[in-house]
């Protein structure tokens, strides 16, 4: 044993005394004279006389998730659809080069479309050409959402309306220049477009001395979406001033149509600058008081309640009164808009 390698037997199995491979005997340790009649190597097996197959792993398969299932399908749609690509850029890690982002080019009816997503006049022009009333006005202090009003009545006319430039023919014979007031009314037909036009105008007095000039002039005034920004421009003395003008503007028996705002809204509208925010922190002339106040001091004899207007959009979704101005004075004293 001298000549043997020290550790030449690691590894190797080592029989002691009365230790036998299975059904092995001193005579036949190894069980190698076995003999069987079914199936001698299967029973060798089993017995663990054969030295033992090589196992194979298996690997599990990876479950494929929706985008890489989808991906998969894409790039199979697009080997069959086009076998021909060009050859993908790849950088010098191996993975493919991005392209560079490329603005999305509006074709020439999207420049079309986005000339006409402006609101201005569309409810003045609507009454005007489904109610046919014989006079409607359209007001508002920014003089080019006027401006865009007017250039908006061409929109709603028929084929067979003569239009000049930006406007109806008829309007140059009815107002003159455009540009320029004229001093005395000229006759006008009550058929649209005839009968609607816009004007650029701050309807909040500057005093309450000048509501003694106003005259009754309109038989429906319609005051949407507004009150809230009236009250945080010029406070609840503006705003009275202007309910007030709108009664002395009102024919007896008129209408007052209003959209009050939740006083909540007014807070987030506030913080736009300092002044807004000083008269918001001055306001004590709440939405809920305004119909005891139109009523009890300006003089209204009765509201209808329309109930909450619905919309698209939930901030829009808020109450629409109607104010009846009476047809005689409540008092003995003659009101505004009864002189």
């Amino acid at each position: 044993m001298s000549g043997y390698r020290r550790g030449g037997f690691r590894g190797r199995k080592r029989f002691y005394k009365d230790t036998f491979a299975p059904g092995g005997s001193k005579t036949d340790p190894l069980n190698l004279a076995i003999e069987l009649l079914d199936n001698p190597e299967e029973e060798k097996r089993r017995l663990g006389l054969l030295d033992p197959e090589p196992a194979t792993v298996v690997q599990p398969k990876r479950r494929k998730t929706k985008k890489k299932e989808k991906k998969q399908e894409k790039t199979e749609e697009e080997e069959t659809e086009s076998p021909k690509k060009s050859p993908v850029k790849k950088n010098r890690h191996g993975s493919p080069k991005k392209e560079p982002r490329r603005e999305h080019q509006p074709t020439k009816e999207e420049k079309e479309a986005s000339d006409f997503r402006c609101n201005v006049g569309f409810l003045t022009l609507s009454i005007a050409k489904d109610f046919s009333p014989r006079r409607i006005l359209g007001i508002d202090i920014d003089e080019h959402l006027i401006g865009v009003a007017r250039k908006n009545i061409r929109h709603y006319c028929d084929h067979e309306t003569a239009v000049a430039g930006k406007f109806p023919v008829s309007f140059g014979v009815q107002f003159g220049t455009i540009s320029q007031r004229t001093e005395e009314p000229r006759p006008f037909s009550t058929k649209f477009p005839d009968n609607v036009w816009f004007k650029k105008e701050n309807y909040v007095l500057e005093s309450d001395e000048m509501l003694d000039m106003i005259q009754p002039e309109f038989d429906v005034i319609l005051a949407l979406s507004i009150t809230k920004w009236i009250h945080l421009n010029w406070g609840d003395n503006g705003l009275m001033r202007f309910f007030k003008r709108a009664y002395a503007q009102l024919h007896p028996g008129g209408r007052f149509i209003i959209e009050p705002q939740a006083f909540e809204t007014y807070r987030k509208r506030a913080k736009m600058n300092e002044e807004l925010k000083a008269n918001y922190s001055k306001i004590e002339f709440k939405p809920e008081d305004f119909e005891m106040w139109l009523i009890e001091t300006v003089g209204y004899e009765s509201v209808e309640k329309l109930g909450v207007a619905t919309a698209k959009s939930k901030g829009f979704e808020r109450p629409i009164d109607v104010y009846l101005k009476p047809v005689r004075p409540k008092t003995g004293a003659i009101p505004l808009g009864y002189i």
